[in-house]
């Protein structure tokens, strides 16, 4: 197994996010700390002639190097750079918004190409606004239902990581007041069984313990504060029958306390800031979004353009890092797992 991990490098494509945020700095940030035969080789899809005038205001030792699709390894030092836009830091400022969503689009749109194609092994995206890229004229509500669609994936997940908790969303990027009526037994069980798979399969979980939000104050204090959590007992109810270690639904309040003290592995929540706002006070820089469910792999960082701050060399690249770190260590058990079926196949065959 060592000998395929020493011979197995994943290209890591890593989206650039949007040109005015700060994920060109968190990148080079990142980039410059993270030793090279720990992660794979990367790909950065984004400005080459942005990314390393970045670098250089910054004082980093990483040397940008323009390359083309058919690319395939880098010495240490050197980033690779498949430029789809052509921006300065002279030129950003005066960019209409228009053209840098637009841009921040065009490299998550190669990266799903690419990576549909074999010719990545994993993607990593920093942030872009989805506001942004809407108000350009581009139909996008984020990087997890864009991947999903491009790939047909019909059943996929969120998954938030940290060290002390992991949280998958039931419901994602969705208007609060619709959320009740997207909760179906069918979707509850079907993110709990991905949830499940996915601690099992990368993070070596064998019997992954799953707890379960409910939907309303008090778990709906038996009808008094809404009917939601009978159709999540009922999903809960099913995925249980099938032998998975799952519970709830608990009241969201005393929960993620449960969890964080040990009792669960992971907590499925029912929308996007049930889960994100425990998640985000424990592990605020350094936690990695994953996307179950694609046939190909995904992590992200945990956190948002920060137009306040780009520019200004204030950002913190650890979720870079180990968004980064997480999608080689994926990608490298993935082509273990591949080799291993490989060589059964052959000697069976034989």
């Amino acid at each position: 197994m060592s000998n395929v991990l020493k011979s197995s490098r994943p290209i890591i494509a890593i989206t650039m996010g949007d040109p005015r945020g700060i994920g060109p700095e968190v990148i080079v940030k990142a980039l410059a700390k993270i030793r090279r035969p720990s992660m794979g080789t990367p790909l950065v899809l984004g400005d080459a002639h942005l990314l390393s005038q970045i670098g250089q205001t910054l004082g980093l030792r990483l040397k940008v190097r323009e390359v083309g699709e058919d690319f395939q390894e880098a010495p240490p030092g050197v980033l690779p750079v498949l430029s789809l836009s052509h921006f300065s830091l002279k030129t950003l400022s005066a960019a209409p918004p228009e053209e840098t969503s637009r841009a921040s689009f065009a490299y998550v749109e190669k990266a799903g190409e690419m990576a549909l194609a074999g010719k990545v092994q994993a993607i990593v995206t920093a942030p872009v606004s989805k506001e942004a890229i809407y108000t350009a004229g581009i139909p996008f509500h984020g990087h997890t239902e864009y991947l999903a669609a491009i790939s047909r994936a019909r059943e996929f997940v969120m998954m938030l990581a940290g060290k002390c908790l992991k949280v998958a969303l039931v419901t994602t990027h969705l208007p609060l007041r619709k959320v009740a009526q997207r909760l179906r037994p069918e979707k509850i069980q079907s993110v709990i069984e991905i949830t499940a798979q996915g601690l099992q399969e990368w993070f070596l979980i064998k019997n992954p313990r799953i707890g379960v939000a409910a939907f309303n104050p008090h778990a709906g204090e038996g009808g008094l504060f809404g009917k939601e959590e009978i159709t999540i007992r009922q999903a809960v109810r099913q995925t249980f029958e099938k032998g998975l270690a799952v519970a709830g639904p608990f009241p969201a309040d005393t929960l993620f306390y449960r969890a964080r003290k040990g009792e669960f592995d992971a907590v499925v929540c029912m929308y996007h800031d049930q889960g994100l706002i425990p998640l985000k006070l424990l592990h605020f820089d350094s936690a990695v979004n994953i996307t179950l469910g694609l046939p190909f792999i995904r992590t992200s960082v945990d956190h948002g353009v920060a137009y306040d701050i780009a520019g200004r060399g204030l950002a913190s690249s650890r979720s870079m890092e180990e968004a980064i770190r997480l999608a080689a260590k994926m990608a490298r058990k993935k082509e273990i797992h591949k080799n291993n079926f490989l060589k059964l196949k052959s000697k069976n065959i034989n």
